[in-house]
């Protein structure tokens, strides 16, 4: 399972990367999109890429799969 989400991660660009990090932090799409300088479409675009590569179909998933990761990698 810890593979798997390593893999998952590994499959980001890196744009992904950083908006994964402002999701991760509590930032909104409005906010992740002003501190990035780029349109909240964009961001928009980036979280389905996003929920695509890590199979979450919404933010709350993937804050959950990211909470279990954080656990498992903890547990080890």
């Amino acid at each position: 399972m810890m593979n798997q989400i390593q893999v998952q991660l590994g499959e980001l660009s890196c744009r992904e990367s950083q908006v994964l990090n402002h999701i991760l932090s509590g930032k909104s799409n409005k906010s992740i999109a002003n501190v990035m300088h780029l349109s909240e479409r964009t961001i928009k675009f980036h979280c389905t890429n996003i929920y695509r590569k890590l199979n979450v179909s919404s933010r709350q998933f993937l804050l959950a799969k990211m909470a279990q990761k954080l656990y498992l990698s903890t547990a080890e």
